[in-house]
């Protein structure tokens, strides 16, 4: 889980951060309602070719600040950096994710809490990201 997360941080290496997910993956982002169910979905969704990335003031997409572990779930905990995308500026962001894994240790499915902001191009309320703006 260590090299997932480290060819996430970096977002360099779409085809190698992919080979962590099993054929018939499914991936939920409960914030945008998304269910996908195959890897094709999740490569197609993920896509980090679509769009203009950067990161700002960083030299990594995420930190994590928490993460359980046993054996076949991990859950983390964390906050993506604000990056550029198509030359809006987004995030920071607040995360938990939960990974479930098979027994040869691919992912089986993914469910993701993103606290994205700014809340009024989404979903309105509460800002509780702003803790991690300095």
């Amino acid at each position: 889980m260590n090299s997932y997360f480290k060819i996430y941080q970096q977002r360099s290496d779409f085809k190698s951060f992919m080979s962590f997910y099993h054929e018939q993956a499914q991936f939920e982002d409960i914030v945008y309602g998304n269910h996908l169910k195959h890897k094709t979905d999740i490569k197609a969704f993920l896509n980090w070719q679509r769009g203009e990335f950067s990161l700002l003031n960083s030299d990594r997409l995420f930190t994590i600040n928490h993460q359980t572990i046993d054996e076949q779930t991990v859950t983390t905990q964390g906050y993506f950096h604000q990056f550029s995308y198509d030359g809006q500026v987004l995030g920071p962001w607040l995360f938990v994710m939960v990974h479930e894994f098979d027994s040869q240790h691919k992912i089986i499915k993914q469910t993701d809490w993103i606290n994205y902001t700014p809340r009024e191009n989404y979903l309105g309320g509460v800002n509780m990201n702003k803790v991690l703006i300095p």
